[in-house]
C-alpha cells in the first residue's frame, strides 16, 4: 500500500527537520521526502511529506513506533503533540494515510 505522512516540526529550522526526518528513517528506512517548507497557519513550524510502499504489518508497526494515541482510522488517521508521546520532540503533529 502506498502511504502517506504529513510531518510538522515546531522549529522553523531546516537542521532540526533533518533531525526528525533521521529519526523517521531509523524507525522505517524505506520513507522518500517532499523538501520541508514553512507551515502556512503555524507560526515559527516547518512541515514536509514522508511517502512509502509498505505492507499492512509494516504500516502496523509504523503507526505504533510514531505516536501512542492516532485519533481516527489505521488508514486515516492523526495526531498532535501536546496529549500525545510523538516519535520525536519536535514533531507538533502527524498525519497517516494509506491508499
Amino acid at each position: 500500500m502506498k502511504i502517506r505522512l504529513h510531518v510538522v516540526v515546531d522549529k522553523e529550522d531546516a537542521a532540526v527537520v533533518d533531525v526528525v526526518q533521521n529519526a523517521l528513517n531509523e524507525i522505517c528506512s524505506k520513507m522518500s521526502y517532499s523538501p520541508s517548507r514553512l507551515q502556512p497557519s503555524l507560526a515559527g513550524c516547518m512541515e514536509f511529506y514522508a511517502t512509502s510502499d509498505l505492507s499492512e504489518d509494516e504500516i502496523d508497526d509504523l503507526l505504533s513506533k510514531l505516536n501512542n494515541d492516532w485519533d481516527g482510522e489505521n488508514d486515516d488517521c492523526q495526531a498532535y503533540s501536546f496529549n500525545t508521546t510523538m516519535f520525536h520532540p519536535n514533531v507538533y503533529y502527524l498525519q497517516f494515510q494509506s491508499f
